[in-house]
């Protein structure tokens, strides 16, 4: 397995799939998600899959994992939520903003968005511990430097 090509299709596969334009995204999510009440995306380029499933909306914890050659590689899970008490059509704004700081990828760790991406009141940050063969990480939304969205992750190559 080539690190290189391993950062390369994950971010391939995150451009593709939840964060993408509607119709790019409509193209890898799943009809049949694998568990009831799940939301399913599957990317495939050569010998490289990836699929990414979750269930729930403003905490949604689920798992990405990449194979290669049909064997499981690398996998991470993610967990988190937005605070109590937000109106609908701002949760909707905060998940607009998070799409846009994950199509922002750091390409040297593709695991979430940028280290920080800016836009109008929002801010979206982060930060990890490690490398793409074991980290635990968080990232975070704020809006006019109030904390509204945060989600951990985890990942690791599988052995």
């Amino acid at each position: 397995m080539n690190k290189i090509s391993l950062l390369k299709f994950i971010a391939k596969a995150h451009k593709n799939t939840y964060a993408a334009p509607q119709e790019v995204k409509l193209r890898n999510k799943c009809k049949t998600p694998i568990l009831d009440g799940h939301i399913d995306y599957d990317f495939s380029e050569g010998d490289w899959r990836y699929h990414d499933s979750y269930c729930g909306v403003q905490w949604a914890p689920g798992r990405e994992v990449v194979f290669l050659q049909g064997k499981p590689l690398w996998s991470m899970s993610y967990q988190g939520q937005t605070i109590d008490g937000l109106s609908s059509e701002f949760v909707d704004e905060t998940f607009g903003f998070l799409k846009k700081a994950l199509m922002n990828v750091d390409q040297k760790k593709p695991f979430r968005g940028p280290a920080q991406f800016v836009e109008g009141e929002y801010e979206y940050r982060f930060e990890m511990k490690g490398d793409y063969s074991y980290f635990v990480g968080r990232e975070s939304i704020k809006h006019k430097g109030k904390e509204v969205f945060f989600q951990d992750v985890m990942g690791t190559l599988i052995k």
